[in-house]
């Protein structure tokens, strides 16, 4: 590891407490993974231990918070689906998401680790895992749907394993340094830059709102994607607020503006800059044609199967659920924009490298997202115009922006 990797991993944990969860004197918090390992993965233990230490600092002279871990057992779940044991995943995925229902009506926060985890399931079939995938979101979609309506604070941040070190190709040091980086601890005040730079996301995404742009394209090698924004549309950032009115920031890093796009509009061709992961394999290649709002056409050069269950998994999964700009990593925007012509210092971000890790790529490129919208980014009382599914999958892009 670095040599300051000690110091380095004191920071990370302080900016997921203090910049993402924001968590409060005597809340408790559950730190896990629910989306892929049901739970955290066993090699995020020293991180799982800074983030302990840096809680129980939050405020001088009040209990320690109470925190609660759930492990994850990656090869258990490769084996459930390996044997198509329906009945022993849904059981695992039943006692996880109680625990999650009930540290919510505790009013608990949440901390997501994310480790990537792109070969686990490599090898089964595409259908298997799709049935497998629709045990989870029926158990995990409901809570996971009121904190995105802001039941409580929650964040989703990166935890670095071997596995994902071997995907992306890179040594573990080597990939600790990298999120290190997008988490921007490679400065003397993390803190203090964070604030900085929500504040620089928020400005921008305030002029996008107020330039009430009516149509985004999306234009670059094999894409030309155009999406309507609806009247009520509104750019949003990952800086959100709880019921209670708790500021947070949903996931670290964050460097994009979104919104949700009409749910009929998308029209042409989309070619998806990198790989990405989903349901523990990887897909490469990926094109999409769309017409009137929907893929008509789907291919890739891996997991061709997998592309096409995730399609077919309810009728919203076809469309687009959100647009959005990453600016530091280039692109433009219409020459009477503010944004025009602003121009970011370079970053762990360049365009060509692959980071095998939804939040890390969705961070580094312009994107779309397959299925669901964010009903947050619709100022209308009941957002028909939005998609909606029970998938949410982001796809970056190599391509410019024109908002229109």
């Amino acid at each position: 590891m670095p040599p300051d990797f000690a110091a380095q991993l004191r920071a990370m944990a302080e900016v997921i407490m203090r910049v993402g969860v924001n968590l409060q004197p005597r809340q408790p918090l559950l730190i896990t993974e629910p989306y892929e390992l049901q739970g955290v993965h066993p090699e995020t233990v020293p991180l799982v231990e800074a983030i302990r230490s840096a809680a129980s600092t939050l405020e001088a002279g009040c209990p320690h918070p109470a925190i609660e871990v759930i492990q994850s057992d990656p090869a258990r779940l490769r084996a459930l689906v390996e044997a198509d044991d329906r009945s022993g995943y849904k059981a695992l995925v039943s006692v996880h998401t109680r625990r999650l229902q009930q540290h919510l009506a505790r009013g608990g926060a949440f901390l997501f680790l994310l480790s990537s985890q792109p070969q686990l399931m490599s090898g089964l079939p595409a259908e298997r895992l799709s049935k497998f995938d629709r045990i989870k979101w029926r158990h995990l979609g409901p809570v996971i749907q009121r904190l995105v309506r802001g039941a409580s604070q929650w964040t989703l941040a990166p935890a670095p394993t071997a596995a994902w070190a071997a995907a992306a190709g890179v040594s573990v040091p080597d990939l600790w340094e990298t999120v290190f980086s997008a988490l921007r601890l490679d400065i003397t005040d993390p803190l203090a830059v964070w604030h900085t730079h929500l504040a620089g996301l928020a400005r921008r995404r305030d002029e996008l709102n107020a330039a009430r742009h009516r149509r985004i394209r999306y234009v670059g090698a094999g894409t030309d994607l155009t999406l309507d924004l609806p009247r009520s549309h509104a750019w949003c950032t990952a800086q959100l607020t709880s019921k209670a009115g708790v500021p947070f920031v949903a996931n670290l890093p964050t460097e994009e503006i979104f919104s949700a796009p009409h749910k009929n509009s998308a029209h042409g061709p989309v070619r998806v800059a990198r790989p990405v992961t989903y349901g523990g394999i990887v897909i490469e290649g990926i094109e999409l044609e769309f017409r009137r709002g929907r893929v008509t056409s789907a291919k890739a050069t891996t997991g061709q199967d997998a592309l096409q269950q995730l399609l077919a998994t309810d009728n919203g999964a076809g469309r687009i659920g959100e647009v959005a700009l990453v600016e530091n990593v280039g692109g433009s925007l219409p020459p009477d924009s503010a944004l025009s012509g602003r121009k970011a210092p370079p970053t762990w971000q360049t365009s060509s490298k692959l980071f095998h890790h939804t939040l890390l790529d969705e961070n580094a490129a312009h994107h779309i997202a397959l299925g669901d919208a964010y009903r947050f980014c619709s100022r209308a009382l009941l957002p028909l115009a939005l998609n909606s599914s029970q998938v949410h999958l982001d796809l970056p892009l190599d391509a410019v922006i024109e908002l229109l």
